[in-house]
């Protein structure tokens, strides 16, 4: 991808469930190598809205495209081409309980690629050495503590040398310590390895401390109501909520 050209390309988009719209007509587009934070409060659609990108849901309407190619579920050579360009680690790290961490690390090269067992096995151990788990190849998900946990799901989801990595609220249930640790490892693979993130949080410290741009979702509007620098957002912004949101006031503050 060209540093100019959008990784990704959001137009017109709607969605919801049922009779209810939870947002319409939103529009934005994300560029190679950024760390990119969609916030909001609580039920205005961060955590849907990012599984629309990845494609576990369908639009109402609108269109979304991946490392340029439309985002179509119908379309299965093309969905198959974007799903090798991405990684995504849910919340909680979806790990499988029942595998160590090298088996769900290998998981999407044993789907996408034809490596050879000791290939794979060089790769996942790369990767554990990428997100600090070097020497846990053989430990269950059920060994680890909550922040190596979350590592492992991040090790996972960088498999197959993603463009794109989807985080799905990473610091929840962290203790302050292993959330700071985790947002030095996302600001290092995104420095080391010029990865786009894409992370749905709540979590200021968070997101003061990784991100280079935001978009804050509003439920009441069903919209965008502010894009740009967390830091700029906290002083600048016309927008009484989103002061009151990046302040962390208490609603008769504003």
């Amino acid at each position: 991808m060209s540093p100019t050209q959008p990784v990704i390309t959001v137009r017109g988009l709607t969605m919801g469930f049922g009779s209810r719209t939870i947002l319409e007509n939103i529009s934005f587009d994300i560029v190679p190598g950024e760390i990119f934070v969609i916030l909001g409060g609580s039920g205005c659609g961060k955590s849907t809205l990012l599984k629309h990108l990845i494609g576990l849901y369908r639009p109402w309407a609108g269109n979304i495209a991946i490392t340029g190619l439309a985002l179509n579920m119908d379309d299965t050579i093309s969905y198959k081409q974007i799903l090798t360009r991405i990684g995504v680690m849910y919340q909680g790290g979806a790990l499988f309980s029942s595998m160590t961490l090298a088996e769900n690390v290998a998981l999407p090269m044993s789907e996408y690629t034809t490596l050879s067992p000791e290939a794979r096995m060089d790769l996942v151990r790369l990767k554990l050495r990428q997100v600090g788990l070097e020497g846990f190849e053989h430990h269950l998900p059920e060994e680890l503590s909550g922040g190596m946990k979350k590592r492992a799901a991040i090790a996972r989801a960088l498999a197959l040398n993603p463009e794109i990595l989807f985080l799905d609220e990473p610091s929840a249930g962290l203790d302050p310590i292993s959330s700071a640790d985790l947002d030095e490892l996302i600001i290092r693979l995104n420095r080391t390895l010029s990865t786009t993130f894409v992370i749905v949080t709540h979590e200021l410290p968070s997101i003061f401390a990784i991100a280079h741009r935001v978009i804050m979702l509003d439920k009441t509007t069903k919209s965008i109501i502010a894009e740009g620098d967390p830091h700029f957002l906290r002083d600048h912004d016309p927008h009484p909520f989103v002061r009151q949101f990046f302040n962390r006031q208490p609603e008769r503050d504003c």
